[in-house]
């Protein structure tokens, strides 16, 4: 019976000691993704990039499937279908014919410091809609915020 509570006993020390140091880890900075991205070769840079674009690929792919599994052509929700359809083709083709100017674009966007933090794949996006000519100026704002959270 002694046995039993001892392990109880130095289970709860264990987790009051484990407690105690995921304390100290929230007080580190969040990761420095442009360092990082800075960091990579050009044909890091590449691969990253096609990974991205052939991962959007395989998902649009798979949740246009599962739509036209599901739906019907009388349902309110194959124009949304339809939509995202255009707009995932829009995205691949866009990623296929461009890698190098998209590439150049989140290094230029990566050397303002207060971008540093903001995720890879939200970089991609407002470098993607900085391309196609819109103002990213609100979604370089509600990056920085998500990145710093």
């Amino acid at each position: 019976m002694k046995r039993k509570y001892f392990f109880v006993v130095l289970f709860l020390i264990t987790c009051c000691l484990l407690s105690c140091t995921g304390i100290s880890y929230l007080a580190e900075k969040p990761l420095d993704v442009g360092e990082y991205w800075r960091l990579l070769s050009e044909f890091e840079k590449m691969a990253y990039h096609l990974g991205v674009r052939d991962g959007a690929k395989e998902t649009a792919l798979m949740w246009i499937g599962r739509l036209n599994y599901y739906l019907n052509e009388e349902d309110k929700l194959w124009s949304v279908k339809n939509i995202l359809f255009t707009e995932c083709v829009e995205y691949i083709n866009f990623m296929s014919n461009s890698g190098d100017t998209h590439i150049k674009v989140v290094t230029d966007l990566y050397k303002d410091p207060a971008n540093t933090y903001i995720y890879l794949t939200d970089m991609f996006d407002i470098a993607y809609q900085k391309i196609k000519g819109e103002d990213i100026e609100s979604l370089l704002q509600e990056a920085r915020k998500e990145a710093l959270q």
